[in-house]
């Protein structure tokens, strides 16, 4: 999978109209330009988070320890600890999910390999790699779901962590409840199965999708979960562990960040704001719909989606799609090692899935 520190240069010097800006600036969109390429939630944060943190501003000039930060960890532990039948002890915060997989390999990984999917997210297994932890990828099935007989079939003596995206990223593709529960059980007296769960709010039966009844049971199970998804936290870096107690505090050892205060008040407030998940979910489901319907006006078949992203096979080299898409100022996805043809779309705002459709139907039409 394309890493995403790799994805300017894979631009090259392709211009993105309406801006001389770099082409990814983090907060300043360039006018004109679609961002279709990140998965984020560009409806968040809630407005209700947004007021909440104007407030706690001022105090942004104290270390995030500090007396003013920890009552709001503690209400969001409250909340996130009700809603999973869980205590504080099996919880733990991190700088975006991605900050808690990168622990729990550290922490795990050098007991023995981490066992993936070959096509999924993949910057903490990078880092991993990187700091010397062997990972060893299975390829996915021919329609595209994660194989979990032949990763069983895998795991021994020397594989310490198994990682699994739920749904995968970039495929969309939740794996099926019940073979997983019976995956866990099977590996776990084996291997710390973590189970990232980026894009649960999104999928049709979050409770049933969710592997945390395991954690409940006192698996040998971590489950991470992020604010950047339905929330529209993306910029803030939350992320949150549930896990055994052991678990936890052998994987936030290795959690290098602070506590963000700013981040804190607002995965609090956008938490229980059922409103704004609710209408983030309907945002996306209606903009889902959007795309797929005009990937099948060219005559694509997209892989079917539960996440706020669409993966589809182009029949064509997506690379060339990708820069073609983004000569227009419309950016998304695509270099996905072992599947050259496909393209991932992220959703936007219903403009700017509308300014895709246009932009796509022409693209399409001369590559």
């Amino acid at each position: 999978m394309m890493k995403r520190r790799n994805f300017i240069s894979a631009f090259g010097t392709v211009a993105l109209a309406g801006s001389a800006m770099p082409a990814l600036s983090q907060y300043l969109i360039p006018e004109g330009q679609v961002r279709l390429v990140f998965n984020e939630n560009p409806y968040g944060p809630s407005p209700k988070a947004i007021a909440e943190v104007q407030k706690i501003l001022p105090l942004s000039a104290y270390y995030p320890d500090s007396p003013y930060d920890y009552p709001i960890r503690d209400d969001l532990f409250d909340a996130i600890a009700a809603d999973n039948q869980l205590k504080h002890e099996n919880l733990f915060i991190s700088s975006g999910s991605n900050e808690g997989l990168q622990a729990a390999l550290m922490a795990y990984g050098r007991m023995g390999s981490v066992l993936t999917p070959a096509l999924t997210y993949d910057a903490h297994l990078g880092y991993a790699e990187a700091l010397g932890v062997s990972v060893s990828r299975v390829p996915l099935r021919s329609d595209l779901q994660v194989d979990l007989d032949a990763m069983e079939a895998m795991v021994d003596e020397s594989v310490a962590v198994v990682y699994l995206a739920n749904p995968n990223n970039p495929t969309g593709l939740p794996i099926d409840a019940d073979r997983l529960r019976a995956f866990c059980r099977s590996v776990g007296p084996k291997a710390l199965v973590i189970v990232d769960e980026a894009y649960n709010e999104l999928t049709d039966n979050p409770n049933r999708e969710s592997m945390v009844d395991l954690v409940r049971e006192g698996e040998n199970r971590l489950v991470t979960r992020t604010f950047s998804k339905i929330f529209g936290m993306a910029g803030m870096r939350v992320g949150y562990g549930m896990a055994r107690s052991d678990i936890i505090e052998n994987t936030f050892k290795h959690i290098m960040a602070w506590p963000n205060g700013v981040g804190l008040t607002a995965a609090y407030h956008s938490y229980i704001d059922h409103d704004f998940i609710k209408f983030s979910r309907d945002k996306v489901q209606e903009g889902r719909a959007m795309v797929q319907k005009t990937l099948a006006d060219v005559g694509l078949t997209p892989v079917p989606s539960q996440t706020n992203f669409v993966f589809v096979d182009s029949g064509r080299e997506a690379m060339t799609v990708r820069r073609a898409m983004a000569d227009e100022g419309v950016l998304i996805n695509a270099g996905y090692d072992g599947y050259p043809q496909y393209l991932r779309i992220s959703m936007g705002k219903l403009e700017d899935l509308r300014t895709f459709d246009r932009v796509f139907k022409r693209v399409m039409a001369r590559t």
